[in-house]
């Protein structure tokens, strides 16, 4: 696994040191990163492909910050180790490494390979940004829809302050669906994530509506703190 970290942290670094040089915002409330703190997820996610029938999968996902690592650029970077179960009677197993961090006014995730600019301070509705500014892919508008003062979550966690982000929102197309949002809690982090991407059946420039292929997504935070 070191082998595995070392070379996904150079990469990482490199990413956020070719980006342009920007002034930080305040705000980071929404974004709490430090070493200890962890988060629990109940995850439900269905996989679409052509000529087999859909696959749903339930789990529990657990990510920790298991270190945090000096940026040239000034801050941390903090480093994300995910784990994953099916059920409370079985141990976690670890899954992958992400990473993230707050730059230039920015909360920056890596996943995997690619940095997402998952959020942008200092918040406030209608806000927009490039979510792919960090990396080489097609522009992508963020918006804040809205800011929501309480909420209890269909885990039962109640949580307050909530920031919401509509990554994509495209519903009215024939040929395919992409809903991609996010929710942040002030002084928890993420807590919802919702997407539905996928591609209809189409043949001879008829869409019939049935799901082809692509994938639907639900992420609710169960529980959270510092170990």
């Amino acid at each position: 696994m070191c082998r595995r970290l070392s070379a996904w942290l150079i990469c990482t670094v490199c990413m956020a040191a070719c980006t342009r040089d920007f002034e930080p915002e305040p705000n980071p409330d929404y974004f709490p990163l430090a070493k200890g703190r962890f988060w629990e997820y109940a995850v439900q996610e269905t996989r679409y492909a052509a000529l087999t029938a859909p696959v749903t999968d339930s789990y529990r996902l657990r990510i920790v910050v298991t270190d945090s690592i000096l940026s040239a650029e000034g801050g941390y970077l903090y480093v994300l180790y995910r784990f994953v179960r099916h059920d409370s009677d079985t141990s976690w197993q670890y899954l992958n490494t992400w990473s993230a961090r707050k730059y230039a006014g920015y909360a920056l995730v890596a996943e995997g390979n690619t940095l997402y600019a998952k959020l942008a301070f200092p918040v406030h509705v209608n806000r927009l940004w490039n979510g792919n500014l960090f990396n080489h892919l097609a522009e992508d508008t963020y918006r804040i829809t809205q800011l929501i003062s309480e909420e209890e979550l269909t885990t039962g966690l109640l949580v307050k302050d909530i920031v919401e982000i509509e990554q994509e929102n495209v519903t009215n197309n024939l040929t395919y669906r992409d809903v991609r949002k996010e929710w942040y809690a002030h002084n928890v982090g993420l807590v919802r994530k919702q997407s539905e991407v996928w591609n209809y059946r189409c043949n001879g420039g008829t869409c019939t509506g049935e799901i082809e292929s692509g994938y639907a997504w639900q992420q609710t935070l169960i529980t959270f703190g510092r170990e």
